[in-house]
């Protein structure tokens, strides 16, 4: 049986030849000026019962985030006993529920990023394999020796290192899904504007407008030439009764952005509903290059809300607030 034996011969090198290689991923990258290694400071630990690891580490974040909740009140909220374990958007929601901002980390310098400032982040892994998966929770901590290690609190293991090489092979098969919670009015240090407002408005709808408010503050702060931003605030505080303040958003949002309809549209409706001349926002949109095609169905718009406000008393008649608004 020569093919069997010289198959044998070859099986043992290439079988040391893939563990060498699956050992040679590269490290965190770490940026030029980042510090060798960080630790948030305070971090609760909460040593997880038997497959509940997805408690455990949502009172981690949790706590790090200002709320004190231990993992057995979280158990019936987000612990699923026939998949003896819990799901991502059961964590996520929970956290949302105790009007808190989760916005996803799904890049090592991402995850890197938010360790140096402070945040901890909550990490789902796949401890075994992508066709065999073993599923687990855990929260990384901090990193060690220009990221060549990293700390978790996981199991019952509170500030364990793990090597970055076998850390990032354990959390790309579970497609390098990751969240941070933040404390009230605090943003994490890298954002997209696009996930940002995707993530306040899913707070929102979770927690009411008032507990995204903080986080809409620091966001406008942060992208204030973002048109996306800009005409999601001017919804947010127009639902908060801020009229005024949502109008000079939706009057930034149709500046960045003038060829947007929806922004003109809005920024009309809200001056037509609050009893000001609406020929102000026709007349932006007529003096922008880019809005022509949405001016006439602005305007059918525009007359029919007309109609509407008429036949309303309650906005017959503009007040001090509304009269600042209009201009």
């Amino acid at each position: 049986m020569p093919y069997l034996r010289g198959h044998r011969r070859w099986a043992l090198p290439a079988l040391l030849l893939l563990v060498a290689l699956a050992g040679c991923q590269s490290r965190a990258p770490l940026s030029a000026g980042m510090p060798g290694e960080a630790q948030v400071p305070a971090v609760p630990f909460f040593p997880q019962d038997d497959y509940q690891c997805g408690p455990a580490a949502l009172a981690t974040v949790l706590g790090s985030a200002g709320v004190a909740a231990a993992p057995q009140a979280l158990v019936a909220e987000v612990w699923l006993p026939q998949r003896q374990g819990s799901l991502a958007m059961e964590l996520v929601a929970a956290a949302r529920a105790r009007e808190r901002l989760v916005y996803p980390v799904t890049t090592p310098s991402a995850l890197m990023a938010n360790l140096d400032v402070g945040y901890p982040v909550l990490v789902l892994q796949n401890l075994a394999l992508s066709f065999y998966p073993r599923w687990h929770f855990a929260v990384v901590t901090g990193y060690r020796r220009d990221g060549a290690s990293v700390i978790l609190n996981t199991d019952t293991r509170e500030a364990e290192p793990m090597r970055w090489n076998r850390f990032v092979r354990t959390w790309q098969r579970a497609d390098q899904q990751g969240w941070v919670v933040l404390p009230v009015g605090e943003l994490p240090p890298q954002t997209r504007p696009v996930l940002l407002v995707q993530a306040l408005e899913e707070l929102a709808g979770t927690a009411g407008a008032a507990a995204a408010a903080p986080y809409w503050h620091a966001t406008a702060q942060r992208h204030p030439d973002d048109y996306l931003v800009q005409f999601a605030l001017g919804n947010h505080l127009w639902a908060r009764q801020q009229s005024a303040a949502a109008i000079e958003a939706w009057r930034t949002a149709t500046v960045l952005r003038p060829q947007a309809f929806a922004a003109w549209n809005n920024l009309a409706l809200a001056l037509a509903a609050l009893g000001c001349d609406t020929a102000d926002a026709l007349r932006g949109a007529r003096h922008s290059e880019h809005a022509p095609q949405a001016l006439a169905a602005l305007e059918r718009r525009l007359a029919a809300t007309a109609t509407t406000v008429a036949a309303s008393t309650a906005a017959a008649s503009a007040t001090a607030t509304n009269i600042a608004a209009c201009r």
